[in-house]
């Protein structure tokens, strides 16, 4: 089962991988032995027809060191060039995983505005379907080359979440440096304890979600309960797991590893 959902019920799955899974950030880096074993996790699934969509981060990451910018903070235009550079290396190396198991995949670059305007919407749908249909797994991400401040999503939380609600998946997973949600925030208290499912976002999980003091990763825990109200209501069930080690998606399906959010539909 994957959280509380027995595998055989899934037809489609959004996987969503942060920048410090695939990159190594002092090194920009990739770090090529995890992608190897996340590509063996996706290809179970794929053998077993489930649809499968990964919303992958590391453009940025991946592209600072090659335009020679290594500080912390990028400004927008440091972060598109890096993107733009990246994001090649990062589709390559999917493009070389996936390939040593014979499967296709493609890429796609969204914005906020294709998510959200009808047309645009209804245009990504079509386009993300017929990938799926012809057993093509779409790598996405936000494409951070046009993107500005006002449409950018900030994070592949929400950007996974509102692919998950555009394809009407079953699952939604978000793999980070983070377990799952904490009934306060880990790195503080020695007490705290991981909240193994969620029924209902409550005023306790949102109380839950505002530790954010770079609580894990980019964006935070806040934008992943951002994205579990997006994909829940949608009618999507949503994971949140630690994705660090080898074979991560095997741990979460045999050990239920990491927080369950129950669909609202």
């Amino acid at each position: 089962m994957f959280g509380m959902i027995e595998i055989n019920k899934i037809k489609k799955v959004v996987v969503k991988v942060g920048s410090s899974l695939i990159a190594n950030y002092k090194t920009s880096s990739i770090r090529q032995t995890w992608v190897d074993s996340f590509i063996e996790d996706l290809n179970i699934l794929f053998k077993k027809n489930i649809k499968i969509l990964i919303v992958s981060s590391g453009a940025i990451a991946i592209g600072r060191k090659k335009i020679k910018v290594l500080k912390k903070e990028l400004s927008l235009e440091e972060q598109q060039a890096a993107a733009a550079v990246g994001q090649i290396y990062l589709i390559n190396t999917y493009k070389k995983a996936f390939k040593k198991k014979k499967i296709e995949i493609s890429q796609v670059l969204l914005t906020l505005e294709d998510t959200i305007k009808s047309e645009k919407k209804n245009n990504a749908r079509k386009t993300l379907n017929k990938l799926l249909d012809s057993k093509i797994i779409p790598i996405i991400n936000e494409n951070d080359t046009v993107a500005t401040d006002e449409i950018k999503f900030g994070d592949n939380d929400r950007l996974s979440a509102r692919v998950a609600e555009i394809i009407k998946a079953d699952l939604l997973i978000l793999l980070s440096d983070v377990s799952g949600l904490y009934d306060k925030n880990p790195k503080e208290n020695k007490k705290a304890k991981l909240i193994k499912e969620v029924k209902k976002i409550n005023k306790n999980i949102l109380k839950a979600s505002s530790f954010t003091n770079n609580y894990f990763a980019k964006g935070g825990m806040i934008t992943k309960i951002i994205a579990a109200k997006i994909a829940t209501k949608s009618g999507c069930a949503m994971i949140i797991a630690n994705g660090r080690s080898k074979n991560s998606l095997k741990k979460i399906f045999y050990n239920n590893e990491g927080t369950f959010f129950h669909p609202q539909k």
